[in-house]
């Protein structure tokens, strides 16, 4: 919810939550597990899960790309991640999600080549 405040004072839009159970779908799905397992791989994969359910779960009323990026950036920056500085490039890669272009493991693929 920080981060859609932050993106909406910063870029503008409209506030507000347009559907809660959505918006904890899409947390929800990166803390998953099967049988006490993730089905993740490693942090960027799961960093790749919010970018994905985020930006595809149209959560609030405006700034749904801007938020799963945001929250995908912010979670690979607090585990020690350094992220690419090209913000196009950022841009372009969040586009696709919300088109539909990409896959959540084509999500991954792209976000590995934005992180060190």
């Amino acid at each position: 919810m920080e981060i859609h405040s932050e993106a909406i004072e910063r870029f503008g839009g409209l506030s507000g939550l347009r559907d809660l159970p959505l918006l904890e779908s899409a947390v929800a799905a990166s803390r998953a597990s099967f049988g006490g397992v993730s089905p993740y791989q490693d942090l960027i994969e799961i960093a790749g899960a919010y970018l994905f359910y985020l930006c595809n779960n149209y959560s609030f009323v405006d700034g749904n790309k801007r938020v799963a990026l945001g929250a995908c950036i912010v979670f690979l920056k607090l585990n020690g991640y350094t992220t690419a500085e090209d913000s196009e490039d950022w841009e372009l890669l969040t586009l696709a999600v919300a088109a539909g272009a990409l896959s959540r493991d084509g999500v991954t693929a792209k976000l590995r080549t934005h992180v060190s």
